[in-house]
């Protein structure tokens, strides 16, 4: 598993000169057959290989042949229990990172001046975190779902017994309301804790999505009690019981996820291009996309799933002034012909807080035909 803060301290690990780093994702889901028996081996020394040949000065393929001993080594001795398997190291060895995790990522394999991280960025991007908030009048689950895993459970039960009461004898009509009437009090208390745990856990592990689970009444109450922060990210209801199982849970979030960014992506491209268009805090195109990420003026990138950009067709870049500045001038480090401009894009712009925006179907082939693939919403 992948933390906030490993991938924050991965994002900002700080480029030595003259040193590179490897950073390797390698799949090895064992619900695959060509990676049982560690065949995960062989994708793993096909795609060193393919790096190290890439490699003309014989200083960097010393240190590169350093830092993927290192991983093999690593690799001979681990034992899968995720789906993809992360490393980053450095030919010093003083960074060293390994991590497995249950989202599933294509191999690959990078060398160069910063640790890699597009794939986790996108992971995120995809998978947002979400809360699963399963009630009913007497108790509460609240799930964090991230990155295709249930991180954290918390468990609320209210203080007193909120059923329905059948009393007996000549009160018992009298009865029934008076303590229906608690009832109704106790579930109202009980859901407002709800809210409060809800505030609590955003304060600690921040969410970006709500889904509301229970009786439709029950949940209804418990939206209407929401503060707006929290009311606008519930994207879903859904009629799963407190007790459901954790898997449940799991694919349910997901198919609820994969439905959302369906019907969102569209309209964020739409949105996108008009803005761009009226020159509104977005642009759209290779040009002014990277002349805005390397500005530090991106908020938001956005580009297909299966989009790549190569430093060799944009050598430089356009200046307020007019004519061009090499883009190596812009990022402030030697860029290679065949590295694919997008790798660079996408974590500079995380480094200064920016979000990714991956495309997929109907929204990722209209932005290819209205801007090349790649645009921005900017901060200013």
């Amino acid at each position: 598993m992948i933390t906030h803060d490993d991938l924050r301290r991965l994002i900002e690990h700080a480029p030595t000169e003259g040193r590179h780093v490897l950073s390797v994702y390698l799949n090895v889901d064992q619900g695959r057959a060509d990676n049982l028996n560690r065949e995960y081996r062989v994708p793993l020394h096909n795609m060193l290989r393919d790096v190290e040949s890439g490699l003309g000065d014989a200083g960097e393929r010393e240190a590169f042949r350093t830092c993927a001993a290192r991983v093999r080594q690593y690799v001979e001795g681990y034992r899968p229990a995720g789906r993809t398997l992360a490393m980053f190291t450095d030919p010093s060895g003083s960074l060293f990172w390994a991590r497995d995790f249950r989202m599933p990522i294509e191999n690959q394999a990078r060398w160069l001046p910063r640790p890699f991280v597009r794939p986790f960025l996108e992971a995120r991007d995809e998978h947002p975190r979400y809360v699963v908030a399963l009630t009913d009048r007497g108790k509460t689950r609240l799930l964090s779902v991230c990155l295709g895993e249930i991180e954290e459970q918390m468990s609320l039960v209210a203080e007193e017994d909120v059923r329905h009461f059948d009393a007996s004898g000549k009160d018992q009509t009298r009865s029934q309301m008076r303590f229906q009437r608690n009832a109704e009090e106790h579930a109202k208390h009980h859901l407002k804790k709800v809210v409060a745990a809800l505030k609590d856990l955003d304060k600690t592990v921040p969410f970006d999505r709500l889904i509301l689970g229970g009786p439709s009444r029950t949940v209804a109450e418990l939206e209407r009690l929401l503060s707006d922060p929290l009311r606008h990210r519930v994207v879903s209801s859904v009629t799963l019981p407190v007790e459901a199982d954790c898997k449940t849970v799991l694919e349910e979030t997901l198919r609820v996820d994969e439905d959302f960014e369906h019907r969102t992506e569209m309209s964020l491209t739409e949105e996108l291009l008009t803005a761009a268009a009226k020159k509104r805090m977005a642009t759209a195109g290779v040009a002014g996309t990277v002349k805005a990420a390397v500005e530090g003026r991106v908020r938001t990138l956005v580009y297909p799933r299966d989009f790549a950009v190569f430093a060799k067709d944009y050598p430089t870049v356009s200046t307020n002034g007019g004519g061009g500045t090499a883009l190596a001038e812009f990022l402030g480090e030697p860029i290679r012909p065949e590295v694919d401009l997008l790798d660079l894009l996408v974590e500079s712009t995380a480094r200064e807080g920016a979000k990714v925006e991956v495309l997929h179907g109907e929204a990722s082939l209209r932005l290819k035909e209205a801007a090349n693939g790649l645009g921005a919403f900017l901060r200013y």
